[in-house]
């Protein structure tokens, strides 16, 4: 027969259990607390028993445990979650099973309670994850896809569609990553630098919506190959837009504190000049027609020359222009540079050209270039206060070279300007901070903070690097890299098309021109070719005469800047009347969007005030042709 356990074994047995097993009775009194209980909760057996539990434990009854009651005389069970607090005053949560006998209110009450603070807790930092994850893959900034190797896009995110003003993602899916690039060049380029290297970091790209506005990432891309052939790419993009926008206005505001600095030398240099053209009209009046008189004509000629290059470098600095990419010679802009520096800069500053002299030509915005070079040499002298040496020095360097520093240096070679200065050099961790905008070091008022963000986004956008070295005491060099790779490709894509002369087209000209003096001068030096010119003093002058002679006009030359009816509006009023209108227009500043505008609208080409005469005619005889075959003299 077998023997019972005796009671002291049962209960030795609960007290393995790991959860807290309590038994309390209908009052809440607790009768019974095992060592799993003292584990849970902190409190002994001694200390708990005599004790009512939700006092104890400041049981919080809240939500699904408010049916506790309920449910346990209905149901004669309960399960569910129950906040607790241990006797050290940590909040707890513990999921709890009770049970009652048959819904007797006075019958005892058993209850299992298991710690799952720390559960809870995993699952709301997954939780956490889940959200951050969800909200990294949708939100705005952050697009992901999967393409092959012809851009046709496999797999997208829901953020890339959002980019892009894609409806759905099956809608973009539909699409070709390509097409969205800026150009078709633009592609094969990028896929050639994955072809090439395997992974693309950090590479900025401008890129178009659905509606064609565009849109500017910085993206990552992955290659996958198959024996050597890039099949598929990973694609990350970080939607930069806003910042590139700031970018942009941040460029335009330190034009326009670049020209504070240099206004007093311009101011000189223009006074000078006005100086030359003043005296040595003078000396003709008084040599007549001395031999002398064509020398003075020169330096004058050379004095209007010089006061149109400084109103043009007022315009480029003060007034937003496209980046315009053609043929730069690097040499002779750091030359050029200098020479303006050397009239502006402290003289106790010296100057160093230090020039390759084979440094091939490169592509590049002119203007651009120039502001960058502008704002290192600024940045030089400001820190060297008390005088010393500004080195400007070009060099090449292989792309090979570069790949460890910039993991984005796709060219074969790269054109080098160092800007070099014996200053108070910087600390590492001002270093660290130099591209930022709006970070300075110097006194209030002394400066923005833009001038090397400006170098760092125009640098950029020219697909190049900067890198600086400098230590504190010892000077500071600024290092620009510029590719050289495509200069001669791009430039033959830019160059616009020689004007198609029009065979036996009338050898009158309408000069349309609202200065007096500038427009009898006009009229004189075509007439002296052997044209009829006919002149206009405005818009609706112009336009009369337009209608009034309109076959035997066969070319127009005309100023936009015009009295009553702008040149722009005269000329599609021309038009109007004439659909194969031939015409120039000429402007001391055109706008690139109206630029093309009138290019687009049939214009044949444009000059650019004050023009050289001889210049104006070139451009008249290929539009219409000399009125005799034989070859004309340049008139200065």
């Amino acid at each position: 027969m077998m023997a019972h356990t005796p009671v002291m074994d049962q209960a030795a047995l609960l007290d393995i259990a790991n959860d807290a097993i309590i038994l309390t009775d209908a009052h809440g009194t607790i009768t019974y607390w095992n060592l799993g209980a003292c584990r849970t909760y902190g409190w002994e057996k001694n200390e708990a028993l005599g004790e009512n539990l939700h006092t104890l434990l400041r049981t919080e009854l809240s939500g699904d445990a408010r049916n506790l009651e309920s449910s346990l005389k209905e149901q004669s069970h309960w399960e569910g979650e129950l906040e607790q607090v241990r006797r050290n005053g940590e909040r707890i949560i513990v999921a709890s099973r009770w049970t009652s006998e048959g819904g007797n209110p006075v019958s005892p009450r058993l209850q299992i309670n298991t710690d799952v603070t720390a559960r809870r807790q995993e699952i709301a930092s997954l939780r956490e994850s889940e959200e951050h994850y969800r909200l990294l893959v949708t939100k705005d900034f952050t697009g992901t896809l999967s393409i092959r190797a012809d851009g046709r896009i496999m797999t997208c995110n829901p953020a890339f569609a959002n980019i892009f003003g894609f409806a759905s993602i099956e809608e973009a899916t539909t699409g070709n990553f390509l097409e969205l690039l800026r150009s078709r060049k633009d592609g094969v380029e990028l896929l050639e630098m994955v072809q090439q290297h395997g992974i693309v970091e950090r590479h900025e790209l401008e890129m178009s919506q659905r509606d064609g506005d565009p849109v500017y990432v910085v993206a990552r891309l992955v290659g996958s190959f198959t024996e050597g052939t890039l099949t598929n790419l990973q694609v990350y993009l970080f939607n930069d837009t806003k910042r590139k926008r700031l970018e942009q206005q941040l460029i335009q505001a330190q034009k326009m504190e670049g020209l504070g600095t240099l206004a007093g030398g311009i101011a000189h240099d223009f006074n000078n000049i006005l100086a030359i053209i003043l005296g040595y009209t003078n000396r003709v009046e008084t040599l007549g027609s001395k031999p002398e008189a064509s020398g003075a004509i020169k330096i004058i000629k050379e004095a209007v020359e010089r006061g149109a290059a400084l109103v043009q470098q007022l315009l480029t600095s003060a007034r937003q222009t496209e980046a315009r990419f053609s043929a730069l010679d690097l040499n002779a802009l750091v030359r050029e540079l200098e020479k303006m520096l050397q009239a502006t800069f402290p003289k106790m500053i010296s100057f160093e050209l230090r020039l390759q002299p084979d440094l091939p030509v490169i592509t590049a915005d002119r203007s651009q270039i120039r502001q960058v070079l502008l704002n290192l040499c600024v940045n030089a002298r400001d820190a060297m206060k008390y005088g010393g040496t500004l080195t400007l020095e070009t060099s090449m360097t292989r792309g090979a070279e570069l790949i460890e520093v910039f993991t984005g240096a796709a060219a074969q070679n790269y054109a080098c300007i160092r800007v070099r200065d014996t200053g108070s050099g910087m600390s590492k961790q001002v270093k660290s901070h130099i591209f930022e905008p709006f970070f300075t070091t110097k006194e209030r008022g002394k400066g923005t903070g833009l001038g090397l963000s400006v170098v760092y986004g125009v640098v950029n956008n020219h697909r190049g690097f900067v890198q600086v070295e400098s230590e504190r005491d010892a000077g500071a060099t600024f290092i620009v890299y510029l590719p050289v790779e495509h200069a001669k490709e791009e430039l033959r894509g830019g160059i616009t098309g020689r004007i198609i002369r029009r065979q036996n087209a009338p050898q009158t000209i309408l000069l349309v021109e609202d200065e007096e003096m500038l427009r009898d001068l006009g009229v004189i030096i075509l007439e002296s070719e052997g044209y009829r010119v006919l002149a206009a003093k405005d818009g609706v002058e112009a336009v009369a005469l337009f209608e009034a002679y309109r076959d035997d006009i066969g070319l127009v030359v005309c100023d936009l800047g015009l009295p009553r009816l702008g040149g722009r509006e005269a000329f599609l009023k021309m038009k109007e009347s004439r659909p194969g209108v031939r015409a120039i227009v000429a402007s001391g500043y055109l706008e690139p969007t109206i630029r093309s505008e009138m290019l687009k609208a049939g214009v044949l080409d444009t000059i650019q005030k004050p023009y050289d005469f001889n210049d104006l005619l070139a451009k008249i005889r290929s539009a219409i042709g000399p009125l005799e075959d034989d070859d004309h003299p340049k008139l200065f």
